[in-house]
């Protein structure tokens, strides 16, 4: 593999970055000019890349969620999946671009493109204070075809707002190597905890690209639950049977009930924060439908945090996204004619859209990672009460940003013992 730019560091434009291991390899794609990452202008709100999420990870969520049973649970990274998705956009011509707009919540493709950037340096740049550890990191990747004539001005874009790595690879003498390569470069970025994103297979060798973003979060709760408090408790599952689980005793930082649910908010360091909904007995369908209005009223609640009781658990989520997303309306990327702002060969399309998540919560904080990959390739008021909130049914939450409004993580907890 020649990695011929890691774009995002220097000022220095057009010149290629080439390790000086690979100076003497040949390059087939020396032609073209990939910009620099550019700075945030400091007027470029994140938030228009950020407050989208929620409502995309809601539907997102739902979507994955549908087939699997009532003691699953389902975790998805709304930041990474949209993230990829931003980095195919493009690339992408007419009823794809509508789609794309319609699913990320994009309302001009050249704001929103730099309110990600803005975003994805905030997160990184974040400081934890002296209050805990915080480790937060998203790395973007492209893996592209040896010789493939790809449009100057998509990459150009791409490197300007996303600034992956950029590696030169043959998929079509052996795929799978390609795979192992990408996989190690999620497990280094995800600090092992997401080791096999491709299988072996997915890739062939007619593949030409893959647009790869990695997220690895490990946070410590601002107040962090006292271990002495956990003790074994019951938590009841949608289908009325009862696991023992451990369940963490402490105070949140806020917290609401509205029409069939109370919520709560627990900081952690660095400006992020878990939110928790947890639904009323025989309401979890009805509020997971709304998942997006409930947070919003946590958001905007003033009531003060009371008792939160949360289970230690630690989950993983394997899924493909194709039909998912084909289920939200995006469907003409994975046609052909559709992708002609990477190239201008009619056959391009995507070909698959892989994810996997994994979180881990207990009394010191969180650690969470999430990894997803897209593959092209040719084809055919007053300070309210405090509100208790004990979580020992099933559950809904997310990991929130707090200063840019983006969804990190979001899922449902329907047997912390699974």
């Amino acid at each position: 593999m020649l990695v011929l730019a890691l774009l995002g560091t220097g000022c220095g434009g057009d010149d290629e970055t080439v390790p000086d291991d690979a100076s003497d390899a040949p390059s087939t794609v020396d032609a073209v000019a990939v910009a620099e990452r550019t700075e945030p202008d400091q007027d470029t709100d994140p938030h228009l890349a950020g407050d989208p999420m929620l409502g995309f990870g809601a539907d997102l969520l739902s979507a994955v969620a549908r087939d699997a049973d009532d003691s699953t649970n389902v975790i998805v990274s709304p930041a990474s999946v949209a993230t990829a998705l931003a980095m195919l956009e493009p690339g992408t011509v007419d009823e794809a671009t509508t789609q794309l707009a319609d699913l990320l919540g994009i309302e001009d493709p050249d704001t929103y493109h730099a309110a990600m950037n803005a975003l994805e340096q905030s997160l990184e740049g974040r400081d934890p204070g002296d209050s805990g550890d915080l480790t937060l990191r998203i790395a973007n990747a492209a893996y592209l075809q040896q010789g493939y004539p790809f449009e100057p001005a998509y990459l150009d874009t791409v490197g300007r707002y996303y600034g992956p790595v950029l590696n030169e690879v043959d998929f079509s003498t052996d795929p799978d190597a390609v795979a192992d390569e990408i996989n190690q470069w999620v497990a280094d970025e995800t600090e092992d905890r997401i080791t096999d994103l491709i299988p072996d297979g997915t890739l062939t060798v007619d593949t030409v690209l893959a647009l790869v973003n990695a997220l690895y979060l490990n946070a410590s709760w601002l107040d962090p639950f006292p271990a002495d408090q956990t003790a074994d408790d019951a938590f009841t599952r949608l289908d009325g049977s009862v696991v023992t689980m451990p369940l963490m005793h402490g105070s949140g930082d806020g917290s609401a009930g509205g029409d069939g649910w109370v919520a709560a908010t627990k900081a952690y360091v660095g400006g992020l924060a878990a939110q928790f909904v947890l639904p009323d007995d025989g309401r979890f369908e009805e509020v997971a439908s709304d998942l997006p209005a409930a947070f919003a009223d946590l958001d905007a609640s003033v009531a003060g945090g009371g008792e939160t009781a949360a289970p230690r658990f630690e989950t993983t989520t394997e899924a493909g996204l194709n039909e998912p997303l084909q289920s939200l309306g995006l469907t003409a990327p994975f046609e052909g004619g559709y992708l002609l702002g990477i190239a201008d060969e009619p056959s391009l399309a995507v070909t698959d859209v892989l994810h996997q998540t994994y979180v881990a919560m207990d009394e010191e904080g969180t650690e969470a990672a999430a990894a997803t990959a897209v593959i092209i390739g040719e084809t055919s008021a007053p300070a309210g009460e405090p509100i208790s909130v004990v979580l020992d049914r099933p559950f809904l939450f997310r990991i929130v940003d707090t200063h840019t409004g983006a969804t990190l993580f979001l899922g449902r907890i329907m047997d912390p013992t699974a």
